[in-house]
């Protein structure tokens, strides 16, 4: 009985740590219409720098997302490192000559129509993940018994961390997670994550990627998410970490990925 007190202590505290992602919902006027920058640069080698650039749109009258080709989009580091990446389709800019590296300040320029965009982001130290594990929750009332993965790590004590946590169940995006150490720095994480769409199951492959990201970041996600457990409305403009008035946000984290068989 001990035991299943605490791993239901467990599930509630990762109620008020996490918070799943909701979709970005854009309401405005015809005359609104305003460029929205989507970056990511990571320390993992094998996968390229990439800056999405759309534009965002009535609502009311169209769902299609419009993307912006012909801008001229450059990363500098503070170590003199210059690259322009290539529009490699519509409206993505990618290249894999700019290394991220843990420490590193990473500063985005994006020219388009005669208008400049920045933002600067400073790569996080990675926390190491160690593993991942399964924890079966037992049922309470009316909850049945289910399953959480949880995601071994021990946060690094003295220093902030915030964290994006992506959980892929089957190979198919299941639930994204927010989480900082505000009450929790310098611990072993024992909280298990789970999806609030898809059930985890026996035999399933859960992939967990978790990203140390900024606090800048954080607070962009963060203002999308609310506490995540509510019908609360979305914020229509969560606060961007670029300056020039466009919407969106740039990342640059170090990433890890991990993934278990559930027994």
């Amino acid at each position: 009985m001990e035991k299943g007190i605490k791993l239901l202590a467990f599930f509630f505290a990762t109620l008020s740590l996490f918070s799943c992602e909701k979709v970005i919902q854009i309401d405005f006027k015809d005359s609104d219409a305003r460029i929205v920058i989507e970056g990511e640069l990571t320390d993992d080698p094998t996968q390229p720098q990439t800056i999405t650039i759309s534009k965002s749109t009535n609502f009311q009258t169209t769902n299609d997302q419009l993307f912006v080709s012909g801008a001229v989009v450059i990363i500098t580091d503070d170590q003199g490192n210059s690259v322009q990446l290539a529009e490699t389709s519509p409206g993505k800019y990618q290249t894999n000559n700019l290394p991220g590296i843990s420490g590193r300040t990473y500063n985005l320029s994006v020219t388009y129509d005669g208008k400049e965009y920045t933002s600067s982001c400073k790569m996080p130290q990675q926390t190491p993940l160690d593993s991942l594990s399964v924890l079966e929750i037992p049922g309470f009332g009316p909850l049945p018994p289910s399953i959480g993965i949880v995601p071994n790590f021990k946060d690094t004590e003295g220093i902030r961390n915030y964290y994006r946590v992506k959980m892929f169940i089957n190979g198919e995006f299941a639930e994204s997670f927010m989480y900082d150490d505000e009450y929790g720095d310098g611990i072993y994480n024992e909280q298990p994550l789970q999806s609030f769409d898809k059930e985890i199951k026996s035999l399933d492959t859960v992939i967990i990627q978790m990203m140390n990201i900024d606090k800048n970041v954080y607070t962009y996600f963060n203002n999308l998410t609310g506490d995540g457990f509510d019908n609360s409305a979305t914020p229509a403009n969560p606060k961007s970490n670029i300056s020039g008035g466009a919407l969106g946000y740039f990342s640059a984290y170090a990433n890890q990925v991990r993934s278990i068989v559930v027994p």
